[in-house]
């Protein structure tokens, strides 16, 4: 288990998000929990986040196992403990010129015993305690990690306490009711509360203006990959018109930077349209091969630039 956390700490924060809790569930347990939507468990992570993900594990094994396996070394263990987790619900958070910060609720069956006892029997991880919570920190890299409840698992990169504080009564998760019955049937939602800082500058650079307010992508695992649907929310018809052509050239432009075989067959079944002050896409089906790219090149997309140091000209 010493591997998975090391490696972990090099890969990019979707990715360590997936593997530290698929990491941490070892054995199965009886264990209760409060019934509620994946919409209300994103209550429990932190407010303004970048995005905001839910996953049914069940659903999308073969999605964590790749995803597991490209961490690198060690990735066995985790694809023989993928199972055990029923869903995840994740944020990540990216502020310029400071480092990513991801939270996850995590809910299946964790003993937390035998987590502590292996825990406690690994020098790079120490037990913290703040007020009456109780959390593992793993040293190298931050990572802390809690089980609150044996069918709760809780981990972050310098938040946990606060997931402590709210997870028995997570706040209104504020997201459109279409995201919230979307996290109740897909097996993948990412939701993004606003367009973020990376994606609105690339645009603006070239001159462009993206009128979006929030969006959300929903992923359903069918043979040989999954379909893909997105909707996004504009202020106005005419903002609605235009971003479904910029739409429209960005899925083409991806497909040709992304070499993806059939491509033409492929734009033929998918839909872009305006509907009121919304536009709505359908019909991209994609290979489980090409998801992981997909989804790690949006997260790269919207990551805001580097601010570049300031350098001070020498006194005359």
């Amino acid at each position: 288990m010493r591997r998975v956390f090391e490696k972990s700490r090099t890969v990019v924060p979707a990715r360590a998000a997936a593997a530290c809790c698929a990491a941490l569930v070892l054995l199965g347990a009886c264990a209760t929990v409060p019934q509620r939507s994946p919409s209300e468990w994103m209550g429990a992570l932190p407010p303004n986040a970048t995005l905001y993900a839910s996953l049914s594990v069940r659903g999308s094994a073969e999605f964590l196992k790749k995803m597991a396996n490209d961490a690198g070394p060690g990735s066995q263990d985790i694809s023989s403990l993928i199972g055990m987790t029923n869903r995840m619900v994740c944020s990540v958070t990216l502020s310029r010129g400071a480092p990513p910060q991801f939270s996850v609720v995590a809910l299946g069956s964790y003993p937390s015993g035998i987590i502590g006892m292996r825990l406690a029997g690994n020098k790079d991880w120490k037990k913290r305690t703040g007020g009456s919570s109780v959390f593992w920190e793993w040293s190298k890299a931050g990572l802390q990690v809690s089980i609150p409840n044996n069918a709760i698992l809780l981990a972050a990169n310098g938040e946990v306490q606060m997931l402590l504080a709210r997870w028995t009564a997570p706040r209104a998760a504020g997201m459109p009711p279409e995201v919230a019955g979307d996290m109740e049937k897909k097996d993948f939602v990412l939701y993004m509360p606003e367009l973020p800082g990376g994606l609105a500058e690339s645009a603006a650079m070239k001159g462009v203006h993206i009128p979006i307010q929030d969006v959300w992508m929903s992923a359903a695992h069918v043979q040989g990959g999954y379909a893909l649907s997105g909707t996004a929310n504009t202020t106005s018809e005419r903002e609605a018109k235009l971003l479904t052509l910029v739409v429209r050239l960005g899925i083409v432009a991806w497909m040709r930077g992304q070499n993806v075989p059939n491509a033409s067959e492929r734009l033929s079944s998918i839909t872009v349209t305006p509907s009121g002050s919304q536009v709505r896409l359908a019909g991209l089906h994609i290979s489980e091969d090409e998801l992981i790219p997909l989804f790690l090149s949006l997260v790269k997309s919207i990551t805001p630039a580097a601010v570049p140091p300031v350098v001070e000209e020498p006194a005359q």
